[in-house]
């Protein structure tokens, strides 16, 4: 399903559940507590759910992936993927990057509410990006409910601002940091994904995590590259396309990005 008909879809049950509670609150679920605010589609889902994307957590636990205990969750948003990680991978040390002051301050409001869980976590806003570039003013970590403007025309988010975020490439954070092997990257920024691969091509190329990534063709345009360099980038640094969910070894990956709908995107595992 198309994004903006999911948020269509959420606006729509958004719609009915304020006539009933409060948008703003602190909740609990399946073991995690949540600062919610349900004019937000992720945190609707949260809140409906208990959960966002778990799909990623449950393929990384079936891949016994927890072998070198660090985990990097690049585009952490508010913190969804990183606690719902250190709640599985007790051992392990997550570094949730995040560029825009909103998620980020959100997300340490939701680290607070975990403590035992985030003791683990280590909170960067950071914008990581190739080498030679500019920290972008804004970028997208809001999927408002209800605001119809200023919204991107097919993903419907909104975008917020970058400020005080530290832009470093995927290299150089990981020679900061003293980062070696880690179990996994989840990689989700809506369209800079070339961008934090080519930052990344020396890192990557010596030890070569396996990496959860988003795959949406259609954004790829709108930041300069094509689907075609992405794909080039990554299978230069030896990596290959794989169905998440059934962990196959995708044969075509041109083909199984066409089959992602205009407006859609997908997780892949790369290995």
């Amino acid at each position: 399903m198309k994004t903006k008909y999911k948020i269509f879809l959420a606006k729509q049950i958004y719609k009915i559940i304020s006539l009933f509670i409060s948008k703003n609150f602190i909740c609990e679920r399946k073991g995690l507590k949540w600062d919610l605010d349900l004019s937000e589609a992720i945190d609707l889902h949260i809140f409906l759910f208990g959960y966002f994307e778990q799909d990623i957590k449950i393929t990384a636990k079936k891949m016994n992936l927890n072998k070198h205990k660090v985990i990097l969750d690049i585009g952490a948003n508010f913190g969804v993927q990183s606690l719902q990680f250190a709640s599985n991978f007790n051992n392990s040390k997550i570094f949730a990057i995040e560029p825009t002051k909103y998620a980020f301050e959100k997300m340490i409001k939701n680290f607070d509410l975990n403590q035992d869980f985030a003791k683990n976590i280590y909170p960067e806003q950071i914008f990581l990006s190739s080498y030679n570039k500019k920290l972008p003013s804004g970028v997208y970590s809001s999927w408002n409910l209800d605001i119809n403007s200023e919204q991107h025309a097919k993903h419907k988010g909104t975008k917020k601002e970058t400020i005080d975020s530290k832009i470093y490439t995927l290299d150089e954070f990981t020679d900061l940091k003293n980062i070696k092997d880690v179990d996994f990257i989840k990689l989700d920024v809506d369209g800079f994904e070339l961008d934090v691969i080519k930052g990344g091509s020396k890192y990557l190329k010596m030890f070569k995590p396996p990496i959860f990534m988003e795959l949406a063709p259609y954004l790829y345009n709108e930041y300069g590259y094509s689907i075609d360099e992405l794909i080039n980038n990554l299978r230069s640094l030896n990596y290959e396309f794989y169905d998440m969910k059934k962990l196959t070894k995708i044969k075509d990956i041109y083909s199984y990005s066409k089959k992602v709908n205009d407006g859609s995107s997908t997780n892949i595992l790369l290995r």
